[in-house]
């Protein structure tokens, strides 16, 4: 058995240099919360596709209906004596019609739930951001984890850039989920 391990090739980030540089984007956007607004907005095209897709899916769901007929029918040609060949023939296109449309009924269903969660008040973030901001004035290491965890922060580094991902959690539970994660590419 031969196993390969990958060294890591970021040997020239210091981490407090980059715990340092992380913390300070998180205050930059913080204290603008147009840029979390500004990548919202880019989120809510896809709301715009939701009327399509429930289009799309209420097409599906019609074809899953005609394909329980075509499959009722095929049942009242086997007991009208069909030919067994031609009625099993016809039962697995039937079927096999049948998952394809329940897997694109689940997938439009996942994409509307989607694109749904994405629609947020704007005012709502603002207010979440500026509570956010007031909680955080002069935190201390534990305040800094602690904050970092919470908003699912990541970091990604290539050896030569720093990428910053995370949410920004709202008031009552709701959550702008990772569609609206934030990516931020830094120089080292």
């Amino acid at each position: 058995m031969v196993t390969t391990v990958n060294r890591c090739q970021n040997h020239g980030w210091n981490a407090a240099k980059l715990e340092s540089m992380v913390w300070t984007e998180i205050e930059r956007v913080l204290s603008h919360p147009e840029t979390i607004i500004t990548e919202l907005e880019k989120q809510h095209h896809d709301v715009d596709r939701v009327g399509v897709l429930e289009t799309e899916l209420k097409q599906a769901e019609r074809q899953l209906m005609a394909v329980d007929h075509e499959q009722h029918q095929l049942l009242q040609w086997a007991l009208k004596g069909f030919p067994e060949s031609q009625v099993e023939a016809e039962n697995k296109r039937i079927n096999k019609a049948r998952e394809t449309l329940q897997g694109q009924k689940v997938e439009l269903e996942a994409q509307i739930k989607g694109s749904q969660d994405v629609i947020i008040s704007v005012l709502k973030l603002q207010y979440t951001v500026e509570l956010l901001r007031q909680q955080l004035k002069d935190p201390d290491y534990t305040t800094k984890r602690d904050f970092i965890e919470s908003m699912g922060i990541k970091v990604w580094l290539d050896g030569e850039n720093v990428e910053i991902t995370g949410f920004v959690p709202m008031e009552e539970g709701a959550i702008v989920h990772t569609q609206s994660s934030l990516n931020y590419l830094l120089s080292s």
